[in-house]
């Protein structure tokens, strides 16, 4: 564990802070997409090497752990937006960057549309900038090194001020408007739910109260949740969607997501507010799911009825399957275009026809059973139990699925896990070449489900 931590820290890292991917020579470095030599990542890559320092900290008590989680959180705050969040990455050549985006980063035919405009501000998508508060918090509550304590309420203001008076949060803050394009407004203004924005925020909100006791942080989830019991569908239609516009109902954003209800965002949606519920007694915040789970179902027997394949979004009103498909057609920028149809006869899956397996969308009955045992939590004794038990199932869920013993012997002998077919983008608006490659390196992502494998080792005492 030390010798894998070492040289990821002292041979890879940059600045203590880290990328998704380094190639095996460590000549090339990769976050979402193709990374300049100067840059660092966050979306799983620089905090969560410094969640997992921690970790090992706490089981070991080795105080190299702690510093190399000194050292990534170092490197979030110099890479920290004045107002308090963050961006995908960090650039230690600021002046380089906006370039960076002209000529690379938004030169990819298919996707990745965050990143043709540069706006400047600081992001909630993919969990970028709850994330890395998070582990700041937990290093200052860990540590009570003075010198962290700005920089944690900086984030939590920045949360705060980014709220909108209904509760709900945009993609992007500060605010910002000028990159219309392809027929669609900015999108980063919008009510976003996408890709786990608004259930990260809530949870560090969660997290700072009980670590700092600020009533505000509290009271800011309570307005959150209050924006979801707004934001849910109408009775046939009672979900929610990625994002949702000024009239509080789905709208498009990037050019592959049209409007339309999806089931993860609603998902993520019924945990939020059961939590609420637990941590409240207030069963107004119950009452939304079992309307949603009257949506799941009818999903379920529209898709077996009609046989169709499953969609990521259904139409509002009509409740029609609704699949991006990518064209043959490029725009004069030379990015693909995508067409969104309800005739699952167009949906493609890896270039063929998609194909209906039979299967349930959602499984149901597995949601309702949890609503009901929720549900019957009538005393706050209830409620603080299961809040308790669900808080340490989570601790104590590892992300990799390998042995120890299988994990050790896969260092090779720098420290170093080095892996196949790990798959990565690059730019090819202007060519003909596939956006996707498959490397042989280094990734951040298996370096920190292998230390939580080892680490778990440790804490049970099992190998």
């Amino acid at each position: 564990m030390k010798k894998a931590a070492t040289f990821l820290n002292e041979k890879v890292a940059l600045r203590g802070g880290h990328v998704w991917l380094v190639s095996e020579d460590l000549g090339r470095r990769w976050g979402e997409i193709p990374a300049r030599p100067s840059q660092i990542w966050l979306q799983g890559g620089t905090e969560r090497v410094g969640q997992v320092m921690l970790d090992a900290y706490e089981v070991t008590k080795d105080v190299y752990y702690l510093d190399a989680a000194r050292k990534a959180a170092d490197a979030l705050v110099f890479g920290q937006h004045p107002l308090g969040g963050w961006h995908y990455f960090i650039d230690f050549d600021p002046a380089g960057t906006p370039d960076w985006y002209e000529t690379d980063a938004s030169r990819f035919r298919w996707g990745y549309e965050e990143y043709r405009h540069y706006y400047g501000n600081a992001t909630f998508d993919d969990r970028v900038t709850p994330d890395a508060a998070m582990f700041l918090l937990r290093f200052y509550r860990l540590t009570h090194e003075a010198a962290y304590r700005e920089p944690v309420l900086k984030a939590l203001n920045f949360v705060l001020a980014a709220q909108y008076p209904n509760g709900a949060w945009p993609q992007r803050f500060p605010l910002r408007y000028e990159f219309a394009h392809d027929g669609l407004p900015d999108y980063t203004a919008f009510y976003t739910l996408n890709d786990g924005a608004m259930l990260a925020i809530v949870e560090l909100l969660y997290d700072a109260y009980e670590t700092l006791g600020d009533a505000r942080y509290f009271e800011s989830v309570r307005r959150g949740v209050d924006a979801l019991l707004a934001l849910q569908g109408p009775d046939d239609q009672a979900a929610w969607a990625e994002q949702h516009g000024p009239n509080m109902r789905p709208i498009a954003a990037r050019t592959h997501e049209p409007a339309g209800y999806v089931v993860r965002e609603s998902y993520m949606s019924i945990l939020m507010l059961e939590e609420f519920y637990l941590r409240t007694g207030d069963a107004r915040y119950l009452a939304p799911v079992p309307r949603c789970l009257d949506w799941f179902d009818r999903i379920n027997r529209e898709a077996a009825a009609a046989k169709y394949p499953a969609p990521r979004y259904w139409e509002p009103v009509t409740n029609k399957p609704v699949y991006v498909v990518r064209t043959q057609e490029l725009t004069a920028e030379g990015y693909g275009k995508y067409i969104w149809t309800t005739d699952p006869a167009k949906a493609r899956c890896d270039g063929q026809p998609c194909k209906a397996d039979g299967k349930p969308v959602v499984d149901v009955a597995h949601m309702r059973a949890q609503y009901a045992a929720l549900a019957a939590l009538t005393t706050p004794k209830a409620r603080a139990a299961r809040l308790a038990e669900m808080k340490t199932r989570r601790s104590r869920m590892p992300r990799g699925n390998e042995k120890a013993a299988d994990v050790i012997a896969a260092l090779d002998a720098r420290g170093a896990w080095v892996t196949d077919g790990n798959v990565v983008q690059r730019a090819n608006a202007s060519t003909e070449a596939e956006q996707r490659e498959v490397v042989r390196g280094i990734s951040t992502g298996i370096f920190a489900s292998r230390m939580e494998t080892l680490i778990a080792a440790l804490k049970t005492g099992t190998p």
